[in-house]
């Protein structure tokens, strides 16, 4: 049985968390977002838009608040999917701990779980408060498939023995947000890995058409 040093007596919704630049949202995400909703029986998915990541260090992004409008477009029609800006105004670079320090105090009534890749979770012992971490929440896994991609180190740590990590196979669709931006760049036609709306909002934007922010 998961071990958490929470009561879930005193919490009233099962909330998983989606942490990522959506640099941009796509498809991909949402697949994950909602098999996780049913799969790990959580009430909510809520996308943490990262305006920077410690881990990303130098990325290109469009401003963060271009891509939570995408996130929430993209999530419209979904009533159990949110997208939230709480990073924003939080100290810089963003560190999940702090984050989640900072919406525990703010949601009492919450039971947070962390959604993230396997990729992520063999890094996971470079994380800020690490250990915490794993022993306030579950850690909800999904497989990453990225193709070209060279295999994380092992981590010291075989956090899939921990008592909070669940992996869920998640259905996996082989496309990321750097290959998305590539294709418009490219002048390709993403209409079929992106939302209807957030191809139209960046098409009216004319966001990824050059090789800058």
């Amino acid at each position: 049985m998961p071990n958490f040093d929470m009561d879930p007596s005193s919490t009233s919704l099962s909330v998983g968390l989606y942490f990522g630049s959506f640099n941009p949202i796509h498809l991909g995400h949402l697949v994950i977002a909602n098999h996780m909703l049913h799969e790990a029986e959580l009430d909510e998915v809520w996308f943490v838009v990262t305006p920077t990541s410690p881990h990303k260090q130098g990325a290109e992004l469009i401003p963060e608040q271009h891509r939570l409008q995408m996130a929430r477009l993209a999530i419209a029609d979904h009533p159990h999917l949110k997208a939230i800006d709480v990073e924003f105004a939080l100290p810089r670079p963003n560190y999940t701990a702090d984050t989640m320090q900072h919406l525990r105090d703010a949601h009492p009534e919450v039971m947070f779980s962390i959604i993230m890749g396997q990729d992520n979770l063999a890094s996971f012992h470079t994380w800020k408060d690490h250990e915490s971490l794993a022993s306030a929440h579950r850690l909800l896994i999904y497989p990453r498939l990225n193709p070209g991609a060279e295999a994380p180190p092992p981590s010291p740590t075989d956090w899939l023995a921990h008592p909070n990590v669940e992996v869920h196979q998640a259905p996996l669709i082989a496309i990321s947000s750097t290959y998305i931006r590539d294709a418009i760049m490219a002048g390709h036609d993403v209409q079929f890995l992106l939302p209807d709306a957030v191809v139209a909002y960046i098409g009216n934007n004319h966001f990824y058409e050059e090789d800058e922010v």
